[in-house]
C-alpha cells in the first residue's frame, strides 16, 4: 500500500488529482447508467424471447397432435384396392340401373 500525505505535494499537483479523480467518478457514474440501461433492455429482449419460446412450442405441441390425429386416421382408412372395389361395385349397380331404364333418346310408346 501506498503511505503519503496530500501536504507533501504542491496545491496544484493534489488540485490536477482531484480533477481527475472527479471525471473518473463521473464516467463511472456514465457507466453504471448505461449498464442498468443495457440490463433493463437485456431483460426485455429476454421476455420476448420466452414468450416467442412458448408460443412455438405451444404451436409444437398442437401440430403433433394434429400429426398423432392424422396418423390415426389413416391407420383406420381402407386401401386403394378396398376404395376401387367399392367404386367397381357402384359401377356394377349404376350399370344395372341403367339398363332398367329406357335410354331417352327411345320414345316412350304412349
Amino acid at each position: 500500500m501506498f503511505n503519503f500525505h496530500i501536504h507533501q505535494y504542491p496545491k496544484h499537483f493534489y488540485n490536477s488529482l482531484t480533477l481527475k479523480l472527479n471525471k473518473i467518478m463521473a464516467t463511472l457514474s456514465d457507466l453504471e447508467v448505461k449498464i442498468a440501461e443495457l440490463q433493463a433492455t437485456v431483460d426485455a429482449e429476454q421476455a420476448q424471447i420466452e414468450i416467442l419460446v412458448k408460443s412455438q412450442t405451444e404451436t409444437i405441441v398442437g401440430l403433433e397432435a394434429q400429426i398423432a390425429e392424422l396418423k390415426a386416421m389413416l391407420e383406420g382408412a381402407p386401401t386403394p384396392e378396398q376404395i376401387q372395389a367399392v367404386v367397381d361395385s357402384l359401377e356394377v349397380i349404376k350399370t344395372d340401373i341403367s339398363g332398367t331404364i329406357p335410354d331417352a333418346s327411345e320414345e316412350a310408346p304412349f
